[in-house]
């Protein structure tokens, strides 16, 4: 074997020794680098951690308090975190890593990321929402179809529902991903990106639809095309085990606050408005477009999840298939 020189010796020790930290700083991410495998950490007993992206509606909840007043009228001794999180894709993966219990994320999420070793269990989804969903250009734009995309700038959230409908949007215009420029955009941002024109189209939801009408905005595609139109409450089984019924108090806390949401409009317009930045009748507008609810995985939404996984493998080029039904399991604790 040739040995180095003594000038390369020292550089490829320099070189070992700037990439040592790098290297190490991989592991506090969850994901054992070197395996490929995801690193759950352990439960974090007594707490309860509630992850939200962008500008949502459970920031509502977090304000009034609801699922603390629960846990307390049940002399619980379980304190509740708040996280939050720049979009879906980012929360989606804190659970899986297991630093944070519960969360809402759009369900094109797993089906985009979803690692095989690491298990899943959807506890409930929202209603499907097609009209919270669209690919929007302003009014002076010369793009009107899906079609017109080809070559543009497109910004959206990676690995999102709205990235879903930009894929499927493109299929069905006989483009990919490949004929457009696309541009990672936290949902928060939106308005800002679109007053600086940042990009030729954007592929956005709710709230944040309602938000950017005012500019002046023109749909060229909505959710109608896209199997992704809800989002749903996803666990892991770690988080779960031996905790169901504090998850159901959160699960029937949500639900509670959903109902509120549909009932007391301009109530939760005004505390929404304050919370997010959002004015009050952008937020009557998002509650026009997209209904809250919660209900559990009955059979019929499985299906649905389940076509919606193969559509994205399908058009994101995933190998594998993901089994929505063994996500979808029975983890209600019976009844006394």
């Amino acid at each position: 074997m040739r040995r180095l020189k003594p000038r390369l010796a020292l550089a490829a020790l320099l070189l070992s020794a700037l990439l040592l930290p790098v290297l190490s700083s991989g592991c506090g991410s969850g994901h054992d680098v070197e395996a490929g495998k995801v690193v759950r950490q352990p439960v974090d007993s007594g707490k309860l951690k509630i992850g939200y992206s962008g500008s949502s509606a459970l920031t509502g909840l977090r304000e009034r308090g609801d699922l603390e007043a629960k846990l307390a009228e049940q002399s619980s001794s379980d304190a509740v975190e708040w996280k939050p999180f720049d979009d879906d894709a980012s929360l989606f993966q804190a659970i899986e890593e297991g630093r944070v219990d519960i969360g809402a994320i759009g369900d094109a999420v797993p089906a985009l990321l979803h690692r095989e070793d690491a298990p899943l269990v959807y506890l409930a989804a929202e209603p499907a929402n097609p009209s919270a969903y669209a690919i929007v250009v302003p009014l002076d734009s010369d793009i009107f179809s899906a079609a017109d995309l080809q070559g543009k700038r497109i910004a959206y959230a990676p690995s999102s529902n709205e990235h879903l409908l930009l894929l499927q949007a493109l299929d069905s215009a006989g483009l990919s991903q490949r004929d457009v420029k696309p541009l990672k955009l936290a949902p928060a941002d939106t308005f800002r990106s679109m007053e600086r024109r940042d990009a030729d189209a954007w592929a956005v939801s709710e709230p944040e639809l309602s938000r950017i009408e005012p500019l002046g905005i023109r749909i060229i595609a909505d959710g109608s095309l896209s199997a992704a139109q809800r989002d749903i409450y996803v666990t892991t089984p770690e988080s779960l085990q031996g905790r169901e019924p504090l998850f159901k108090l959160a699960v029937d806390a949500i639900s509670g606050y959903d109902d509120w949401l549909g009932e007391q409009v301009h109530d939760a317009a005004e505390l929404l408005a304050g919370l997010t930045g959002i004015e009050h009748a952008g937020w009557l507008g998002s509650f026009d477009r997209k209904a809250y609810g919660t209900a559990p995985f009955l059979s019929s939404i499985v299906q649905e999840e389940q076509t919606l996984a193969d559509t994205a493998a399908k058009l994101s080029g995933r190998k594998s298939r993901m089994d929505v039904q063994r996500f979808a399991r029975d983890w209600m604790p019976e009844r006394p």
